[in-house]
């Protein structure tokens, strides 16, 4: 019984080594017929010129921080007047009357258009966001907030006289 275990190991291993026959060698497959399309249409694309891009013209950053931007709109002061007077600069304005003798008065300019207009002491006037601050006998005076490049602001006051008529003959 001795001998026959290390017979039949041999016999065993020499069947799983597949004796000395040759496997029989098989033509290759042909390709499927989706490889073949896929090529053609990946041609096309660069065929045409068409070549992809992206702007972000327009566009919002998706990483911009809007906390950033809604302190930075509460820090800035407002400097332009909502009236129709805020469409012209202070020195295309003409002032052509002034009513004094009330307790509240008033003068009248004339814009650049033709338009005249009543202002009264507070009225907003002029691009820079100026108030009449004073409405005297013959001239009102305007004060303007200006910012500077640096950030700073600066008033300044500008006063509107009424011109003297010629025909009045005065020397001075």
């Amino acid at each position: 019984m001795t001998r026959l275990y290390p017979t039949s190991v041999l016999l065993l291993a020499l069947a799983a080594c597949g004796g000395t026959t040759k496997p029989v060698a098989r033509p290759p497959a042909p390709p499927p017929a989706a490889a073949v399309v896929a090529p053609k249409a990946l041609e096309k694309p660069e065929a045409q010129g068409r070549e992809w891009s992206y702007s972000s013209a327009g566009k919002r950053d998706p990483f911009h921080s809007y906390l950033a931007e809604a302190e930075a709109a509460a820090n800035t002061v407002s400097t332009r007047c909502p009236t129709p007077l805020g469409r012209f600069e202070v020195d295309q304005l003409k002032l052509v009357a002034v009513v004094t003798g009330l307790d509240d008065p008033v003068a009248m300019v004339e814009g650049p258009n033709g338009v005249g207009y009543a202002l009264r002491r507070g009225a907003c006037i002029g691009r820079n966001g100026g108030v009449i601050s004073t409405v005297r006998s013959g001239e009102v005076v305007i004060s303007e907030w200006t910012i500077r490049a640096d950030g700073s602001r600066d008033k300044t006051q500008t006063v509107l006289r009424l011109p003297m008529p010629e025909s009045l003959n005065i020397e001075e």
